[in-house]
């Protein structure tokens, strides 16, 4: 029941802000009333983009499995990131997609949910420190563009600033915490014995600093993966007749997508496309109608790799119901 309460204020976020998006444009004369003037070859480009940036996400992630010394394929890490895009885009409760890939992979390899479970928060981590030093770069090489904003823009970004700055400060004291002496530390006289999983997380985050070859590969193609899912949404913009720049789509996205990938609204529909139609009329001086259908667009292309995820969803053996995502069973 509290998740399907939290869904229905997801849902009510979404059409609030999907209403004060579409609140200021004109729809008259604009791409929504002609669809016709879709590019459908800028649009195909950005669906084989957001399909590289998928692989490339399982393939991060399948270095971090890697790293846990922990035998998948390439191929099944693509198949369950697919599985991971579909329940993040439909599921009702708030476990989604993290909780579809633990599962599922606990089913090849019994017992291993704490390795499973550890090998998704650092591919989580990765992504953060990714797109939290993407931003930062950007930051420093257009700061005049960013820093010439209207008010909502300059509160978004100075928003994005702390939010990312955290995120990273975050990581960095969880790496600090799982080293040796200071993991020794915590643990000394058995503090924690009653709860033996704060023990044995930090040991597994520690597997990273061992094996740190392939936390680098893993973060290096995380900035690759970025690079594809940014450019998809250039492509959208492309498609709808847009003409900004790929530099100010490419500076726009990090702030753009760490904001919508917030659990607040389903997806992240409606917090995307305000913030597209705010910072795109920013930078690039895009209509709001414009900017709002570039959007669209993106996601549309990247949930074609997500509804594509049903066909191994569908095989009998990653079938799983609600009642596994909320228990935690596994065959």
């Amino acid at each position: 029941m509290k998740a399907f309460l939290i869904f229905l204020f997801k849902l009510a976020l979404t059409g609030l802000c999907l209403w004060w998006a579409f609140s200021q444009i004109n729809i008259d004369g604009s791409i929504f009333t002609k669809p016709g003037a879709v590019d459908y070859r800028w649009l195909a480009g950005g669906a084989a983009l957001a399909g590289l940036s998928l692989t490339l996400h399982a393939t991060r992630w399948w270095f971090f499995l890697r790293g846990q010394s922990l035998p998948v394929s390439l191929g099944r890490a693509v198949e369950l990131t697919m599985i991971d895009s579909l329940f993040s885009l439909a599921s009702v409760s708030g476990i989604g997609g993290d909780a579809a890939r633990i599962i599922l992979l606990m089913r090849d390899h019994p017992g291993k949910k704490l390795i499973i479970a550890t090998a998704v928060m650092a591919d989580h981590l990765a992504g953060l420190v990714s797109i939290a030093l993407l931003f930062f770069i950007i930051s420093v090489t257009r700061f005049e563009a960013l820093a010439d904003q209207s008010v909502l823009g300059r509160g978004v970004i100075h928003f994005s600033w702390f939010y990312m700055g955290g995120g990273l400060a975050l990581v960095l004291l969880t790496f600090i915490c799982a080293s040796p002496p200071v993991h020794r530390r915590i643990h000394e006289n058995d503090r924690f014995g009653r709860w033996p999983v704060l023990k044995q997380f930090p040991e597994l985050y520690d597997v990273y600093r061992k094996n740190w070859r392939y936390a680098v590969c893993g973060l290096a193609v995380s900035f690759l993966m970025l690079g594809a899912y940014f450019s998809s949404y250039y492509c959208g913009m492309r498609a709808v007749g847009g003409k900004a720049e790929y530099g100010a789509v490419m500076s726009a996205m990090p702030v753009i997508d760490s904001v919508s990938g917030m659990p607040i609204s389903v997806a992240g529909v409606g917090v995307r496309e305000k913030l597209f139609e705010v910072l795109m009329n920013d930078l690039a001086g895009v209509p709001a109608e414009t900017a709002i259908a570039a959007s669209l667009a993106g996601f549309a292309c990247n949930v074609l790799w997500a509804l594509l995820g049903a066909l191994f969803f569908l095989k009998k053996r990653d079938r799983i119901s609600a009642a596994d995502l909320e228990d935690g069973k596994v065959d």
